[in-house]
């Protein structure tokens, strides 16, 4: 419920789309070194590729540039980071990803498409790893005139389901 109360909160205080207006093109923003800014969910997609790509690289100029200065970056452990503590942890290596993919995505337009709303699930591969963890994901880009910023970003793991569990198992309501 919390985090829904603070998706509510993020959306709220977004800029009006009259601001994201003067946006150019993805192929100047890419030479630019700008985020992508193309219109609607392709540049919204283009953008989660960047990140996608950017992360296995550990490529912290493009992540800097697709993320925006407000970010809130919930792990799939619960810990809170922000963009300057997200950055730092990934330049000092606590990210060791080898492997990243997007494996489901959606991408739900507001604010006049000012603001994007990404769900899907995800598929990683850490350094120290053997097996691929599997998680859900949301984050809210919004469209600032350089570009698509990512400015929340929530991450799940998808456990799978043990055979023979203890922990008691929820009754249907009556």
């Amino acid at each position: 419920m919390r985090t829904l109360t603070i998706l509510a909160l993020c959306l709220a205080c977004l800029p009006s789309p009259a601001a994201a207006s003067q946006a150019v093109s993805d192929s100047a923003a890419r030479v630019m070194g700008a985020a992508p800014s193309g219109q609607g969910a392709a540049g919204v997609r283009e953008a989660e590729r960047l990140r996608a790509q950017a992360l296995i690289q550990r490529d912290v100029d493009t992540l800097r540039r697709l993320i925006g200065g407000d970010y809130y970056h919930v792990e799939t452990n619960g810990r809170v980071r922000t963009k300057t503590e997200f950055l730092q942890a990934l330049a000092r290596d606590e990210y060791r990803i080898r492997n990243y993919g997007i494996e489901e995505m959606e991408i739900r337009l507001a604010n006049d498409g000012g603001t994007a709303v990404v769900t899907g699930t995800y598929r990683s591969v850490a350094l120290d790893q053997a097996a691929p963890q599997r998680g859900r994901y949301v984050r809210i880009w919004t469209r600032s005139p350089d570009g698509w910023r990512v400015t929340v970003h929530q991450g799940t793991q998808i456990r799978p389901i043990a055979a023979n569990t203890s922990e008691p198992r929820p009754q249907e309501m009556q």
